[in-house]
């Protein structure tokens, strides 16, 4: 007897990129189609289909691939390939402030526990399990950000990577960090790609937390120009600000301190050991009211790993009626 899942689950398999972009095309094609129509009225879309245009131009230089996906994705879904790439940058291009996410790492590892937190996304997040050649990844996944790895994404090539939005005041022309988002969330997490990363141009950043199979962590803090990499002691939270000493100043001006009080939450509530039932509460903990707790108005999604049973449990606000919902990670190796 098949195993329940969310209606919202998908499964996309392809041979190359361009293959995988109109199968996602046909897929996510309408949705895409009245989310790119909505976005072309608000004020100053043509100033970003301009803005956009020199990170397409690296974007195809170092990541030719990802363009090519997004532009099969957008000939099927019947959208301008310019509009598909300013959707796929989110809020790169605007001065807006942060979302909120929350990840902990315990268990020596090998538990992962992830919040994703958006004020507009309930209706836009699914889970989606993509296949290509040689690489299978499962993830948390935005219609609006249709490039994928932005949230978090368990790949077959035994590594898991959760995404913290980060604000910092420099930015450049580069590749944008969705990009990189999901080119880190396809990779094995070596310390060769976080060389690569260190190496390539890029406009802005993310927190990237990595955990390969046998539960190594490194954390990454990253902006345009700076990237700091560390191995933390466990357990380890972070949110939506930096850490390390060396990228606070790169902090840009937050509008609230929310960031900081599900961060000392985390911190508190964190244990060195805990069951799968102990991470699930702090997912749901609201201690801290309806705007400032680890489960907020805006927590949209929830993931726990356990990487010692090969499983994630997802939870999602647009199928709250199911609870946590069981998925295998038996396609992960070591």
């Amino acid at each position: 007897m098949m195993k329940p899942v969310h209606a919202h689950y998908y499964e996309v398999e392809a041979d190359t990129h361009t293959e995988l972009g109109e199968k996602l095309g046909i897929l996510f094609g309408p949705l895409t189609e009245r989310t790119i129509a909505r976005a072309r009225k608000q004020k100053g879309w043509e100033e970003k289909v301009a803005v956009s245009k020199p990170l397409l131009v690296e974007t195809q230089t170092y990541f030719p691939e990802y363009a090519e996906e997004l532009e099969a994705y957008a000939r099927v879904a019947g959208v301008p390939f310019l509009d598909m790439w300013v959707l796929s940058l989110e809020g790169e291009l605007d001065s807006v402030g942060y979302e909120k996410c929350t990840t902990v790492v315990t268990n020596g590892g090998k538990l992962i526990l992830h919040n994703e937190d958006w004020k507009h996304g309930k209706d836009s997040i699914c889970i989606l399990k993509r296949k290509l050649p040689g690489l299978t990844t499962l993830e948390l996944h935005y219609y609006s950000a249709p490039l994928g790895g932005t949230s978090i994404t368990v790949n077959s090539r035994g590594s898991l990577q959760a995404i913290d939005t980060l604000t910092h005041r420099d930015k450049r022309v580069g590749v944008p960090r969705n990009v990189i988002a999901r080119w880190l969330s396809e990779t094995s997490g070596t310390e060769a790609d976080f060389e690569e990363l260190q190496s390539l141009p890029r406009s802005s950043g993310y927190n990237h937390i990595f955990v390969d199979r046998r539960g190594t962590v490194r954390n990454i803090e990253s902006s345009a120009t700076q990237v700091e990499i560390c191995k933390p002691a466990l357990p380890f939270a972070h949110t939506n600000h930096f850490l390390l000493e060396r990228m606070r100043e790169y902090e840009a001006r937050m509008e609230d301190a929310l960031t900081f009080t599900r961060y000392q939450c985390a911190c508190e509530l964190m244990k060195e050991t805990m069951t799968v039932a102990e991470a699930k509460a702090l997912c749901d903990n609201t201690s801290c009211g309806g705007k400032a707790s680890i489960a907020n108005y805006e927590t949209i999604g929830k993931v726990v790993v356990d990487l010692e049973r090969s499983n994630a449990k997802i939870w999602l606000k647009r199928e709250s009626d199911k609870g946590w919902v069981d998925y295998s990670l038996d396609f992960m190796v070591v």
